[in-house]
């Protein structure tokens, strides 16, 4: 149970410290006196996300701390999971400041946000418009079922669970040999036809290398030719002829000059060579069209394989290898596959059972649920109420997309008046309506959460009268097992409450703070006459005196 929340520089609250009762509490005062703040620093404390509006005007940081008793073993095997010291008492303070940074703490720990969530899931449930909103989404459906009795369906879901991560298992490996079926025969064409496309093209080593060096060649025809005629005939006409047989007649008289002749000899020797080359280059060299149009093609086919198949001669080859083999593996794997594939419907037909199996499980719940529902309707003042959990046809095996919840599609269809046809209840249900409907959703679920408070946002909304003093009373009923948190304007609901903490708001240096105090047993009579018209009128009090006493007897009838 929450024992005590203390709020500082929370929107309008400036610093509060607000004890709770073990059973029911109300949280009552005048709309925009901070009521619901209070709840907004109690989630905000066991994680919600908050926001920089949320810290008081001139403040620079909010702080909200909670202590809770009696948190049950969950709770405690949670706390030692995350190596916190707990026995019977946890202390939960959390702060945020202007920079947007939040701290948080369980028994003095520091811990993350996402393990306050953690905790805060185990210890509080809370009712509001978000929850409406909530069980208006189809989706919710079939969770909200599930929950009434999880152990009962906890094996059935681990089996199936199980099953389908064999089945999507299987099918990998049907996949890693080209699948079955039409798959497997588009996988072999693809293959085969790459395989034909690469072998076909029957590359050479440094083939790409070789094309673009021809290429370049025969598109600068007309430039090498000219510049290689020049230069045969700067070589033959050179002058070294002439140098030569002076340096002949030279060395006949110095000894010496006998080496510079065999040299300048080489030379004129390698000359002519280069010539001779020259001329045969030049005699050999010719210019086609067409084959620089071939050339340009065959590297066009070799850039298209690139692109492909691997950025290199290389890298293509190594894909041809590679496919080669993945093709010969499919081949060769008909036995394998048939395995495969003989394997995964025996576990599919599995799959299969055990989700007729679970969905027969919900249909057995579907009608204890209903049936309560309708119950804790009807003691709202909600006799002509319809309430029925649909059941979507099922599909037949070959058909179903399973997941891990089965294959049931689930809806809660409502109608409130005799006669009228049963429809989703998003199409149907009024604000009233849907006030206590999550009202008797939670008394028929309560024993399904391991919360120990559950906390109600105007829960009474939309009722009055003889409704709202239902109301009450299913709230008073939960307050057996569970603390009741509840903001309420209803004078009914407000009388059969065990705590009355009476919210307000003061100026004070010209700015708002919001401020709480305890109702006594007077104090409570007058603002119960208020309610009623006016804590003056006699009327009005003679109302709320019938009303207490009405309500201390019912109260204590649940005690007996």
């Amino acid at each position: 149970m929450l024992k005590t929340l203390t709020i500082k520089n929370f929107a309008i609250i400036e610093n509060t410290s607000l004890s709770f009762h073990l059973g029911f509490n109300v949280l009552v005062g005048e709309t925009g006196a901070g009521k619901s703040i209070i709840l907004d620093a109690l989630n905000f404390v066991l994680g919600d996300k908050p926001s920089k509006d949320n810290i008081r005007h001139g403040a620079t940081e909010l702080v909200v701390k909670a202590i809770f008793e009696n948190i049950g073993e969950k709770v405690i095997e949670k706390l030692n999971e995350f190596e916190i010291e707990c026995e019977d008492m946890l202390i939960v303070s959390r702060s945020f400041n202007i920079e947007g940074k939040s701290f948080c703490l369980l028994n003095g720990e520091p811990v993350t946000v996402s393990m306050l969530k953690q905790i805060g899931a185990l210890i509080l449930d809370f009712y509001g418009q978000n929850e409406s909103v909530s069980i208006l989404n189809v989706k919710n459906h079939i969770k909200l079922l599930d929950s009434y009795k999880p152990n009962l369906l906890e094996k059935t879901k681990e089996n199936i669970a199980n099953l389908l991560q064999s089945y999507k298992d299987i099918n990998k490996e049907i996949e890693k040999i080209g699948g079955h079926g039409e798959d497997r025969e588009r996988t072999l064409d693809l293959l085969s036809y790459q395989i034909k496309e690469i072998e076909n093209a029957k590359l050479e080593k440094n083939e790409d290398v070789v094309l673009e060096e021809k290429i370049k060649a025969l598109s600068n025809y007309e430039k090498i030719s000219t510049s290689l005629n020049q230069c045969y005939n700067s070589l033959k006409n050179n002058e070294l002829n002439n140098a030569l047989s002076n340096l002949n007649i030279a060395k006949e008289y110095d000894g010496k000059l006998f080496q510079y002749n065999e040299r300048l000899n080489g030379c004129i020797i390698e000359i002519e060579d280069i010539c001779a080359s020259i001329k045969e280059y030049l005699s050999n060299m010719s210019f086609s069209e067409t084959e620089l149009d071939s050339i340009s093609e065959r590297k066009d086919q070799i850039k298209s394989l690139k692109k492909k198949y691997g950025s290199s001669l290389e890298d293509i080859e190594i894909y041809l290898n590679k496919i080669k083999k993945e093709y010969d593996d499919i081949i060769n794997s008909e036995a394998i596959l048939k395995k495969l594939i003989t394997n995964q419907n025996e576990i599919k037909h599995k799959l299969y059972n055990e989700c007729l199996k679970l969905h027969n499980l919900r249909l057995e719940l579907s009608e204890e649920v209903e049936q309560k529902v309708k119950n804790e309707l009807f003691s709202l003042g909600m006799e002509n109420t319809q309430f029925k959990i649909s059941f979507k046809n099922l599909k037949q095996e070959n058909e179903c997309d399973f997941t891990n919840n089965g294959i049931d599609e689930v809806e809660f269809l409502f109608s409130a008046n005799v006669g009228e046809e049963q429809k989703s209840l998003a199409k149907t249900i009024s604000g009233g309506e849907m006030s206590r409907f999550m009202l008797a959703i939670k008394n028929v679920f309560a024993n399904a959460n391991d919360v120990s408070v559950l906390v109600f946002d105007e829960v009474d909304a939309g009722v009055s009268g003889e409704i709202g003093y239902k109301v009450g009373q299913k709230l008073a009923m939960l307050s057996k097992r569970y603390q009741i948190i509840c903001i309420t304007h209803l004078a009914q609901v407000t009388a059969l409450a065990d705590k009355h903490i009476y919210i307000s708001k003061t100026v004070e240096n010209n700015q708002t703070k919001s401020v709480a105090k305890y109702l006594n047993e007077n104090e409570l009579l007058k603002y119960l006459a208020t309610l009623f018209g006016s804590k003056s009128s006699e009327i009005a009090l003679m109302h709320s005196k019938e009303l207490l006493n009405m309500s201390n007897d019912y109260k204590q009838s649940l005690n007996n």
